[in-house]
């Protein structure tokens, strides 16, 4: 019983797949990763350098006068090194380095999100057998995570999701994207283990996500007695929608609406999760991405949970064919062995 449960549990993490399954989770998430680089932008000056809110030097005091030295410790960025290195100098907690960082980033997320095509842009060699590889992606997510850590007084619920989930998909290779729909069709392309363990992590990290979103709803009063939806979307200055005076301000309208955003979330996983109800499940999952994005202005959030809420089951609808699991797509996670 034992060698069997091992033996599934083998399977379900390492079996060989074709690293195109995650190739438009890789490109989506890139491009969100550049999109919160670019919308960071506007913020440097009013947070950032010396003398504001969330200056270094004014973390650093607050970390000391809360206690939290030692958890502090953990929240390593290149920015942080960089203002103790140049000190009280011009270039020390300065906004035009922390833009530079940014601009930087979002050139890695663009890099990163095109990688898979350089070969066919005739990029030189060297830069394009660099992007087929999974290197961009952990330099993208390396550099993410020293943002997200710099400003970590002022970061929400995109940059938890976001880094995770970088850091899952940049386990698997970019590999080389086919010339055609029609060839990536008829070829599914090179296989490996790293893209299956990649896109395993990406689908439990995305359940367990979904199921923690919905404890903290049900912990909360006002997904019970129906008010939920409409507290969503109450402070108006912050969000996309003016619901006031509308017909949202309907009991019945949002008091629906609330219930629906508290039980689409879990059933669209446990709906997923089966072959035959994936499709339905990853789009009612798509759908409350949407929906919660659009009433709550968390559209990073929102679209990042929407698009690695496509890889729960997608491997469940992917069989590989038997005999594909050579030696070669399991050592090092090769991606020689073909489909």
């Amino acid at each position: 019983m034992m060698a069997t449960a091992f033996a599934r549990w083998r399977e379900f993490w390492f079996t060989p797949s074709p690293i195109a399954l995650l190739r438009n989770v890789r490109r989506g998430l890139c491009l969100v990763a550049a999109v919160y680089f670019a919308s960071a932008l506007g913020d440097v000056d009013t947070w950032l350098p010396r003398g504001a809110p969330a200056s270094s030097s004014n973390l650093a005091t607050f970390f000391r006068t809360a206690e939290l030295t030692g958890d502090a410790r953990w929240m390593v960025s290149p920015l942080f090194i960089w203002d103790a290195l140049t000190g009280e100098s011009s270039l020390g907690e300065s906004a035009l380095v922390y833009r530079l960082y940014l601009v930087v980033g979002i050139a890695l997320a663009v890099f990163a999100a095109a990688g898979d095509r350089l070969a066919g842009w005739n990029a030189p060699k060297k830069l394009a057998a660099f992007g087929v590889g999974s290197g961009p992606t952990v330099l993208l997510w390396i550099w993410f995570v020293g943002w997200a850590n710099r400003i970590v007084l002022l970061a929400g619920t995109v940059e938890p999701l976001l880094s995770v989930s970088l850091a899952a998909v940049a386990i698997a290779p970019a590999g080389r994207a086919s010339a055609s729909p029609a060839a990536a069709d008829s070829d599914p392309g090179p296989i490996s283990w790293r893209a299956t363990l990649a896109g395993r992590l990406l689908a439990v990290q995305t359940t367990l996500v979904a199921l923690i979103t919905t404890a903290t709803l049900l912990a909360s009063p006002v997904w019970w007695n129906g008010t939920g939806a409409y507290a969503l979307v109450a402070p108006a200055e912050d969000r996309f929608i003016n619901v006031i005076g509308t017909f949202f301000e309907t009991p019945a309208i949002y008091e629906v609406l609330t219930a629906l955003i508290v039980c689409a979330l879990p059933l669209g996983v446990f709906l997923a999760w089966k072959p035959a109800t994936r499709k339905i499940g990853v789009a009612i999952m798509v759908a409350w991405s949407v929906v919660v994005g659009l009433l709550s202005a968390n559209l990073l959030y929102a679209v990042t949970l929407g698009i690695v809420s496509t890889t729960i089951g997608a491997l469940e609808s992917h069989r590989t064919p038997a005999g594909v699991i050579g030696a070669k797509s399991l050592n090092g996670g090769s991606t020689a062995t073909k489909a």
